[in-house]
């Protein structure tokens, strides 16, 4: 696959937990020799689209990947079942707080603007009172990103300057859809999403998120014209639960091998 004269968007899915194959894949097609000219993120590919664009590189994706590597659900999902059960009381609005949430927006957000990052991003929220997703280009980061991992029910939606937000992948899960006007001539899915499941029910949090993952799937491929290559990496589900972030290490190792089976498939017997 050469990688000259291409103007290459790469596009982040949600995906919770599993948004560490993101980085995996990320690693390997910036080693590669694709080099982003802008990036499109929703959810937790939001936060990834954010680092990578600061510093997009095979180095930059690593440390990234170290990140994630440190992460436990506590940080994104904290609390006792005693002191969740106090925030519902004090704030119905939402399972947990927002708290862990904001740390690791805080501490991961390369700018302070979105328009200032080195590589355009267009982080991707759904405006509640239309139902619509929204491509922001501009704005505060830390703001954004957090409207944009805003799970409804699991976290409090965010006031933005147009109207309340959450989680983008509510309005477009894989947003290719945001890379129109970006002048694409090579787009790369980083798709960390999984079709929905259940399975063994722990707690409300599974019923709701996959709930929400199957509301997430409504919406129809996009088309991104004419001449435009589409390559859609996936990695395979390993089961965990989307708040689970024990199988970190084996999520970042698929994605790296899913790149590289893109990049390089084997040929098939005849």
């Amino acid at each position: 696959m050469t990688t000259t004269n291409h103007r290459d968007v790469l596009v982040l899915s949600g995906g919770a937990a599993r948004g560490a194959v993101q980085v995996g894949m990320a690693e390997v097609l910036l080693a590669r020799g694709v080099r982003p000219a802008a990036l499109v993120g929703t959810s937790v590919g939001a936060l990834n689209a954010a680092y990578l664009a600061a510093d997009p590189t095979p180095t930059g994706a690593a440390r990234l990947g170290a990140l994630w590597s440190g992460l436990s659900g506590r940080d994104v999902f904290p609390g006792s079942p005693w002191t969740r059960l106090g925030h519902v009381v004090r704030n119905p609005a939402s399972l947990y707080s927002s708290a862990g949430l904001q740390r690791m927006i805080a501490a991961w957000a390369p700018t302070a603007r979105l328009e200032d990052l080195p590589v355009p991003v267009r982080v991707v929220t759904a405006r509640l009172d239309t139902s619509e997703a929204v491509y922001h280009s501009s704005g505060e980061l830390a703001r954004l990103l957090l409207a944009s991992t805003a799970l409804p029910g699991i976290f409090d939606p965010v006031r933005l300057d147009d109207g309340t937000h959450v989680d983008g992948g509510i309005a477009d899960l894989v947003p290719v859809a945001g890379t129109a006007g970006l002048g694409a001539t090579r787009i790369f899915v980083l798709d960390a999403s999984v079709p929905a499941r259940l399975g063994r029910v722990r707690s409300p949090l599974d019923v709701l998120l996959a709930s929400l993952a199957c509301s997430m799937r409504v919406r129809a491929a996009v088309d991104p014209g004419p001449g435009v290559e589409v390559h859609h990496l996936r990695a395979p589900d390993l089961g965990t639960r989307m708040s689970d972030f024990s199988r970190t290490r084996d999520h970042l190792a698929l994605g790296r091998e899913a790149a590289l089976e893109h990049l390089f498939p084997v040929p098939t017997a005849a």
